[in-house]
């Protein structure tokens, strides 16, 4: 017998395995009725109580279990807990500006550290991980403005735009590109090959994020099959070339 939150259980076809992971929280649901403990706590805290295995809430919300009208974490008394968001306070400004990638955060908060002209964080995004621990940026005191700088291919595009999701919908300004940064990352034309070519819709997508001056050669990288690091604009180059810092 479902309970009433599961209700929508018997108006759809499930498999075998469907039915043991919803009978297994009908049992959790049975059995903390009532129990003022029983209080929102984090996703992989209450995956842990019910099924004996920290992650299998995170791979169960990707399935449609999860589709609308079914499963939710509020019906399991749970909250996704965003990652850590490493950042550097190097001045007083309200720009945050995030680097994807560890080498470079380090060579930039350094640099902006000394003179931080607008900038207050620098943060730390870590690849695909700043899509959710962007929201942490709201515990930022006097944030006006998000900058982003990542590699200029399939994903370090996709990123920001995934993670401006998250952001607007936690009240967070809208995440830009680090328009100086990008400029002269695209002037060093240092190419590489990237995994796959991009479909040139899919590119124009991707690179409409960017500034119009630079969307065409974005485009023209990621359909080529290339990729820019953007460990291109290494310590020496941002020592010499203050270009970087015009909307910083």
């Amino acid at each position: 017998m479902w309970r009433r939150e599961l209700a929508w259980a018997k108006t759809i076809k499930l498999t075998t395995a469907q039915i043991e992971t919803l009978k297994t929280i009908n049992r959790w649901l049975r059995d903390t009725d009532g129990d003022t403990r029983r209080t929102v706590i984090p996703m992989r805290e209450r995956s842990l109580e019910i099924f004996g295995d920290e992650k299998r809430l995170d791979a169960l919300a990707t399935t449609t279990l999860f589709a609308p009208k079914r499963l939710t974490l509020t019906t399991l008394f749970a909250e996704r807990i965003p990652p850590p968001l490493a950042h550097d306070r190097v001045g007083g400004g309200g720009i945050v500006l995030v680097i994807e990638n560890s080498d470079t955060f380090a060579t930039i908060s350094t640099l902006l550290a000394e003179d931080p002209g607008r900038v207050g964080h620098v943060a730390f995004g870590g690849g695909h991980a700043f899509e959710a621990s962007v929201t942490r940026i709201a515990n930022l005191k006097g944030v006006t403005d998000i900058a982003y700088y990542g590699d200029l291919d399939d994903d370090g595009l996709t990123i920001p735009q995934r993670a401006n999701v998250s952001g607007t919908a936690a009240g967070l300004p809208p995440i830009r590109p680090a328009l100086g940064l990008y400029r002269l990352l695209l002037q060093q034309d240092i190419q590489g090959p990237a995994p796959k070519r991009v479909e040139p819709l899919a590119a124009e997508r991707r690179a409409a994020w960017l500034p119009e001056p630079l969307r065409h050669p974005a485009t023209a990288i990621l359909t080529a099959g290339n990729r820019l690091a953007q460990e291109a604009t290494g310590i020496a180059l941002l020592q010499q070339d203050h270009s970087w810092r015009d909307d910083l």
